[in-house]
């Protein structure tokens, strides 16, 4: 139970950042590598060679430069990321640059969609 973690996926890894509901940060973020999570509120870029999950009530107005990204929340602005994935709770508002795309049945998303190698580099 405790100690066992689910195979794959950024649920998997270790957590090292986090952004708490109710926080509100205003300003830009560089994530070095890892994992964040933001349950809160950021207004600003996010940017780096980590991983992101943006929780149920996570809200991101910026854009997103990143290796690997969940959205659980909402995000208002571009995302360039290796993957994307939208769960049924997300919303995304901006254009995406992503080599690989999960979007779920009933998750909103409204931009514009570029897809391989070349437009998705993380940097």
């Amino acid at each position: 139970m405790f100690g066992k973690k689910k195979e794959g996926g950024l649920d998997s890894k270790e957590l090292h950042t986090i952004v708490s509901p109710g926080f509100l940060f205003e300003g830009n973020i560089t994530i070095p590598g890892g994992l964040t999570r933001i349950d809160g509120e950021v207004i600003g870029n996010i940017k780096g060679n980590g991983d992101l999950i943006i929780g149920e009530k996570g809200y991101v107005k910026g854009d997103l430069n990143v290796e690997n990204l969940v959205v659980y929340g909402k995000v208002h602005g571009n995302i360039k990321a290796r993957s994307l994935e939208i769960k049924a709770s997300g919303r995304v508002e901006g254009d995406i640059q992503v080599q690989e795309l999960i979007v779920e049945r009933g998750a909103i998303y409204n931009g514009k969609c570029s897809m391989g190698v070349e437009g998705s580099e993380v940097g």
